[in-house]
């Protein structure tokens, strides 16, 4: 991610104006969020049917809608439930449906079309333009068709607040994020915010946004597309530091447990320093970028994402940055989930006298949706 940080007006000011900046802030992050919690379950409603038969490995079956299958997750909605539910997709022994799905094996080829499984094979079988049969455990993703873009998202909203009353010390951490899994695309974008306020101290703030979008190229597994990045950090004294590139990606491995997708390309970054900030490098740069995105994730419980972007100068001599990502999560009620980030954002020719690292760790509560 990249991480936007800037500073308070009137940060010398008394403690009732930071207090003031603080909550309001907050208030607005928090209205976000009740905002995203109460719309978003309307833009997802569907007007399938729910004629969809799954059969578990216990005996149990349920007519229902299929929504999706990702991270091993096979999400669903009953008609008289208010609610979706995710089955472990190992749990689920066959399945049965006549209307159609977009569905990715682990090789990454891409089929559409409707789906139907025996119990004597567990072999996905669909019938479309293109007839395919895949293996049940070599079934990665499963999305519906004819549907929207937003009805194919799934992402989290999180936030961590704290505050000590001895020095009047608050601080807020607001992260979001959003992944687009379609038969020919995928795209990310993602976000985190931190303010911090202190009484007799300068008010700081920071936050990160990647994004990303590809295209399927020839061959399964292997993407184009572009990058757009934003940085901007009070404490390397970067204003606003922006990148955007053009990128292949390749995804090695993609399972029900395991992703792994490698990045490369260029990139071109224009940076705007801090008032008084000066700087040691070009504030126009043509980059290298390279990238590795790696998550591991079991079912109704634990995900490990790392995330690591490099970018090398090609204009600016011996000129790297670098960010680092590294978020565990923890499902503890339904879609809700404990977060604990760290993050580091690395120049070695930052600003004088600016640091040439910025790193942190935050904890954070959130609720995810798919």
């Amino acid at each position: 991610m990249t991480r936007y940080q800037s500073t308070f007006p009137g940060a010398d000011n008394s403690c009732r104006t930071a207090n003031a900046v603080s909550i309001s802030v907050i208030r607005r992050c928090l209205l976000l969020c009740a905002l995203s919690t109460v719309c978003l379950p309307c833009t997802y409603a569907s007007s399938r049917l729910s004629t969809d038969v799954i059969h578990m490995k216990n005996g149990d079956v349920m007519t229902c809608e299929i929504r999706s299958l990702s991270q091993g997750q096979l999400t669903i909605k009953q008609g008289y439930a208010n609610s979706t539910v995710s089955l472990d997709w190992n749990e689920v022994d066959h399945l049965v449906t006549q209307q159609p799905f977009a569905i990715i094996g682990s090789d990454g080829k891409s089929y559409s079309g409707a789906m139907s499984e025996s119990a004597e094979d567990r072999i996905l079988r669909i019938t479309g333009i293109d007839n395919a049969a895949i293996p049940h455990a070599e079934v990665v993703s499963i999305q519906q068709t004819g549907t929207t873009f937003v009805r194919k998202l799934r992402g989290s909203f999180d936030l961590g607040l704290s505050f000590t009353k001895s020095n009047a010390q608050s601080n807020l951490t607001l992260n979001t994020d959003l992944n687009y899994q379609g038969e020919k695309h995928m795209g990310a974008f993602s976000s985190s915010t931190q303010f911090s306020t202190q009484q007799k101290t300068t008010n700081t703030s920071e936050t990160t946004v990647k994004s990303g979008f590809f295209r399927e190229l020839g061959r399964p597994n292997w993407y184009g597309g572009g990058i757009a990045n934003l940085l901007s950090s009070s404490e390397q004294e970067i204003d606003v530091r922006t990148t955007f590139g053009a990128v292949l990606a390749m995804r090695p491995i993609f399972t029900n447990k395991t992703n792994l997708t490698l990045f490369g390309g260029l990139a071109y970054t224009l940076e705007k320093d801090a008032e008084n900030a000066q700087a040691t490098a070009s504030k126009h740069s043509l980059d290298a970028a390279a990238a590795v995105e790696f998550s591991t994730f079991r079912f109704d419980s634990t995900t490990f994402d790392t995330t690591v972007w490099v970018y090398p100068s090609l204009t600016s001599a011996g000129r790297v940055r670098m960010t680092l990502n590294q978020d565990v999560y923890f499902k503890f009620l339904k879609d809700f989930y404990l977060r604990a980030s760290f993050y580091d954002n690395y120049d070695n020719q930052p600003v004088v006298n600016a640091p040439p690292n910025n790193f942190g760790v935050t904890t954070t509560v959130g609720w995810s949706f798919r």
